[in-house]
């Protein structure tokens, strides 16, 4: 995959830099604005499964980032177990104020917030993941062995198809 050292690109400054950093090879992909994975996967003309998206969730004490396929849900009680901790949906203010970022904008890198990932199992059947770059009109590429690479991610079954 091609590097893009494309400026105009509005990625997500820290992720384009702790992509460069890990000399993780990356394209960006540019699409019509959406706010949700599942319109990403259609705009983009590819699989759900191909399209990751992240889900905040708020622990007794920490916060968490589940990485899971487009056309799926969360199970609250299989990545509890997974957490050892009991999840919630985070809250808009805590996206906000603990992430500085909207709803919609996080990328599922939680190196970038120091959070804990967890990644579905679902995801590992692919070559490559598509992610949402921090912006509404912008995905990144990268391989699944990459993300892994980079996440170091806690690997679990925690979806559900919606």
């Amino acid at each position: 995959m091609p590097q893009n050292d494309n400026i105009h690109m509005p990625i997500s400054k820290s992720l384009e830099k702790l992509l460069k950093q890990n000399k993780i090879k990356f394209e960006v992909v540019e699409h019509r604005k959406v706010y949700t994975a599942f319109d990403s996967a259609e705009t983009q003309d590819i699989k759900l499964t191909e399209v990751a998206k992240g889900v905040l969730l708020k622990g007794k004490k920490n916060l968490y980032l589940a990485v899971l396929p487009a056309g799926h849900n969360c199970d609250f009680k299989a990545l509890g177990k997974l957490a050892g901790d009991r999840l919630s949906m985070a809250k808009e203010n805590n996206i906000k104020n603990k992430l500085k970022t909207k709803i919609g904008l996080l990328p599922p890198f939680g190196s970038l917030f120091k959070l804990p990932v967890f990644l579905d199992k679902k995801l590992l059947k692919n070559k490559k993941i598509n992610l949402p770059a921090g912006s509404y009109t912008e995905s990144v590429v990268m391989s699944v062995k990459d993300y892994i690479k980079l996440e170091n991610p806690m690997l679990g079954n925690f979806s559900v198809k919606k």
